[in-house]
């Protein structure tokens, strides 16, 4: 099978290598699509320090199903999956425990069926525990906090006030059910959300693009005794936090991530469900597609975001 692996930073190499072989519980899966995840983008670009190269990666696969281990029950092959995975799924083939696995229907496009992205996106709305009416500010408007948007919405929040500085993600924020978007670089984003909040502040403030700045804005959308959810991938230098005030200000702090495999599971059935109910619109956030062998220009495009761009994906077929 042809699998592309990061040989240093900045250089996939695709090559040839023999197709895995499933343990008594795993699958074989012929793969379809696998996303371009932003965690992978510094491993990419060579500024995650202390690794090592070459790193097989990938996990976010979607696929169907050509191999089963002999203690496997329900699954055959020809089965359209979505996985959970840990890496090695920039490849034409791959295995997974056959209980991280999820059967879409056969209808459901296998390069929107990003089980991995999904479960930790509805993972992370439900992790805030959003009550009835409750409002929810997402400050940073990539691809899992639009996804998580559209979890508030499904679980009956009131207002949802989308924060970036991109009008093309704000207009598609709009789009997917947020009631109000603000450009921070042409608005004051906490004076916006205090006067749609009568002065108090969000009940939610999701802190989603992994930055220094946008966890100093979240403290001031949120109200007193309201919650402060950090759901962003924090990578590099240690970040520093306002913590006397997120102290006097009550917050709730809340992790976004999740590390169990189990949960991880739980959260990937739930949004793909969404997704297969007509809940969750993933067709307009799948923008861009490449080839296996066009992996390294993938990469490239994810890390310069250019206009229009909200994610990657390796298609297959």
């Amino acid at each position: 099978m042809r699998a592309a692996v990061l040989q240093k930073p900045g250089s996939f190499l695709v090559q040839e290598m023999p197709i895995p072989i499933p343990e008594p519980d795993e699958l074989l899966v012929k793969t379809r699509a696998c996303g371009v995840c932003t965690s992978e983008l510094d491993i990419f670009l060579g500024k995650a320090p202390g690794l090592e190269y070459p790193r097989f990666i990938g996990h976010e696969p979607a696929g169907v199903v050509v191999g089963v281990g002999e203690k496997v029950e329900g699954y055959a092959p020809g089965d359209h999956v979505s996985v959970w995975s840990e890496g090695k799924s920039y490849a034409e083939y791959f295995v997974t425990k056959a209980a991280h696995a999820h059967r879409l229907l056969r209808e459901t496009p296998l390069d929107l069926a990003l089980g991995e992205p999904i479960a930790c996106s509805t993972n992370g709305a439900l992790k805030a525990d959003p009550q009835l009416n409750d409002s929810v500010c997402l400050v940073g408007c990539g691809f899992m906090a639009l996804i998580m948007l559209q979890v508030f919405k499904a679980r009956g929040v009131g207002k949802i006030i989308a924060v970036d500085t991109r009008d093309n993600v704000l207009t598609l924020a709009k789009t997917l059910g947020a009631t109000h978007a603000i450009n921070a670089k042409a608005d004051d984003p906490v004076r916006a959300v205090k006067e749609l909040t009568d002065g108090r502040g969000v009940d939610i403030g999701v802190e989603a693009a992994g930055t220094q700045a946008t966890l100093d804005l979240v403290g001031n959308l949120v109200r007193m005794e309201g919650k402060l959810e950090v759901f962003g991938f924090h990578q590099g230098a240690p970040r520093l936090v306002p913590w006397g005030w997120w102290n006097w200000m009550a917050f709730t702090v809340v992790n976004g991530h999740v590390r169990s495999a189990q949960t991880y599971v739980d959260g990937m059935h739930k949004g793909l469900a969404m997704l297969e109910a007509g809940k969750l619109a993933m067709k307009p956030l799948v923008t861009h597609r490449f080839r296996l062998d066009e992996i390294n220009t993938a990469f490239e495009t994810a890390a310069a975001k250019p206009e229009g761009f909200v994610k990657a994906v390796i298609a297959f077929d």
